[in-house]
C-alpha cells in the first residue's frame, strides 16, 4: 500500500514538471519579445550615426537559467497469442514521456524524465497481478504508481530519471535517478552492475535508472575514474562499485570492483576491433560474502560479441552469452520483459544471439534479432520494420515469436505483433 508520504511526492513531482514545463513556455515568450524588442532597437540604431557608445549601454543578456522539454506520444497496439491462454489478447496502449533539463549555469544541470503508460485490454483483464508488476519500483525511492486503474485498464506513471549534476574542470558529481551505464555489448552487460535492461522490451529504449550517487573524475582525453553508490532499502539489496576506463593500442578497457546485492565482484570488459570487424567483450565474478546452503557460492558471466558492416549496407551483430547457473528460474512470461540482474542475465547458461539490420532508404531499414538457447532448445526471432513517415513521426513494426521445449518458459510465451506509432516535440 503507498504511504501517504509516496502520494505527497507523487503531487509535488507532478506539480514540479508541470511548472518548469510553464516556466518553458514563459522563457520561450519572454525570448520572442526580447528578439521582436532587439529588432525594434537595430532599427533605432540605424538613424543613429554612431551607435556605438548607445550598444555599449544595452546589458547583455543572460542565457541562464535555460530550459529544455522535449518527450513524445506513442501510440501501440498488439496482439499476443500463446498455448497459455485460451484466446489471444488485444491491447493498447498509449505512452507519453516528459524530458525537462534545466541549466542553471555553464556547471550545473538537473534533469527529469516522466514516463505515463495508459494499458487497455486484455493484458490488464486477464493478469490481474500485471497492476502490480507495473507498479514495483527497483529504486532506493518509490517513483512509481497506478494513478487509475478499472477491469481492463491501468494508468501508470513513473519518474525513471530526477537527478542534478555540477561539473568541474575535471571532475563531474551527479546525485539522484539515472542512468548508470558501465555495458559495452549491445544485449548482454555482465559489467552493468547498476541497471541492466530487458531486450524484448522495445517500448523502452531509453532504459532503466537507478538512484544513485555518482562521482566521475578523468584522468585523461580517454581515460576516467568513476565510484556509484546505489543504496536500496537494504544494505544486501544495495551496489556500490568503482570504475576505470583507459584506452590501449586502439581498445578500450575498463576494469571494476564492488559490492553486489551482498556479494562482492570484479570483472573487466574490452571495445575494439580486428580489422573492419568491431570486437567487445564483458566479464564479470561474483562471489557471496554470506553463502547460502545449497546454493554454489560463486558464477561467472561472460558476454563476447562480434559486429561488422558489410559492402551492401548490412550491418550485422552476433553476440555469445555464458550466464553461470546458481539457482532456479521463475517460469512467468511476465519476465521477459523484466530486467535480469547482472549476475544472472539469462533463463539458460548459454545463449546465441544476432541481429542484422539494412536500410531500404534514409528513412526506412528493415531487421532481424534471434536468440537460440541450446541447453532448453528453444528460439526467439524478432523481425522489425522501423520508417520516418514525416517530420518528428515514426513508425515501428514488430514481431516477437518464442518456440520452446514443453518445460522451457518460451513454451508459454508464445508469439507477439505490435505496431508504434511515435510523436516526438
Amino acid at each position: 500500500m503507498k504511504t501517504l508520504e509516496n502520494n505527497f511526492f507523487l503531487a509535488i513531482s507532478w506539480f514540479s514538471l508541470f511548472f518548469l514545463s510553464a516556466l518553458c513556455a514563459q522563457k520561450a515568450h519572454s525570448e520572442k519579445l526580447f528578439k521582436n524588442n532587439e529588432q525594434k532597437t537595430e532599427t533605432k540604431l540605424s538613424a543613429i550615426k554612431d551607435p556605438v557608445d548607445f550598444q555599449d549601454s544595452i546589458p547583455e543578456k543572460n542565457p541562464f537559467p535555460e530550459f529544455r522539454l522535449n518527450g513524445y506520444f506513442k501510440i501501440l497496439p498488439s496482439f499476443r497469442n500463446s498455448k497459455a491462454l485460451e484466446k489471444g489478447l488485444f491491447d493498447n496502449l498509449i505512452h507519453n514521456r516528459l524530458n525537462l533539463r534545466v541549466n542553471f549555469n555553464e556547471k550545473w544541470t538537473t534533469y527529469g524524465s516522466l514516463r505515463t503508460r495508459h494499458f487497455v485490454g486484455g493484458t490488464v483483464r486477464e493478469f490481474p497481478f500485471f497492476k502490480d508488476f507495473l507498479d514495483t519500483d527497483f529504486g532506493y525511492f518509490d517513483l512509481s504508481w497506478i494513478i487509475w486503474s478499472g477491469n481492463n485498464f491501468a494508468v501508470h506513471s513513473t519518474i525513471d530519471r530526477f537527478y542534478t549534476e555540477y561539473k568541474g574542470e575535471k571532475w563531474q558529481l551527479r546525485i539522484g535517478r539515472q542512468r548508470v551505464n558501465w555495458g559495452i555489448n549491445l544485449v548482454s552487460n555482465p559489467n552493468d552492475l547498476f541497471n541492466t535492461y530487458s531486450f524484448f522490451d522495445f517500448d523502452y529504449e531509453e532504459r532503466p535508472g537507478t538512484d544513485a550517487l555518482r562521482f566521475s573524475y578523468y584522468t585523461g582525453d580517454l581515460s576516467r575514474f568513476e565510484m556509484v553508490i546505489a543504496p536500496r532499502e537494504s544494505v544486501k539489496e544495495s551496489v556500490a562499485a568503482v570504475y576505470y576506463s583507459l584506452n590501449h593500442r586502439g581498445y578500450d578497457i575498463q576494469l571494476l570492483t564492488g559490492y553486489f546485492e551482498d556479494r562482492w565482484t570484479g570483472g573487466f570488459g574490452w571495445a575494439g576491433s580486428i580489422k573492419n570487424t568491431g570486437f567487445k567483450g564483458e566479464f564479470s565474478y561474483f562471489r557471496d560474502l554470506n553463502p547460502l546452503p545449497g546454493i554454489a557460492p560463486t558464477n561467472v558471466v561472460v558476454a563476447t560479441s562480434v559486429d561488422h558492416m558489410f559492402s551492401n549496407s548490412i550491418f550485422l551483430v552476433v553476440e555469445y552469452l555464458y550466464n553461470q547457473p546458481r539457482e532456479g528460474r521463475e517460469q512467468n512470461i511476465l519476465l521477459l520483459n523484466r530486467p535480469l540482474k547482472a549476475d544472472n542475465l539469462s533463463f539458460t547458461d548459454h545463449s546465441i544471439f544476432a541481429q542484422a539490420r539494412y536500410p531500404l532508404s534514409p528513412i526506412l531499414d528493415i531487421g532481424l534479432a534471434g536468440f537460440y538457447y541450446p541447453s532448453e532448445k528453444s528460439v526467439f526471432f524478432s523481425p522489425s520494420i522501423t520508417g520516418n513517415l514525416v517530420e518528428n513521426l515514426d513508425l515501428l513494426v514488430i514481431g516477437q515469436f518464442f518456440a520452446g521445449g514443453k518445460d522451457s518458459i518460451f513454451a508459454e510465451a508464445g508469439s507477439l505483433v505490435a505496431m508504434a506509432l511515435k510523436w516526438s516535440f
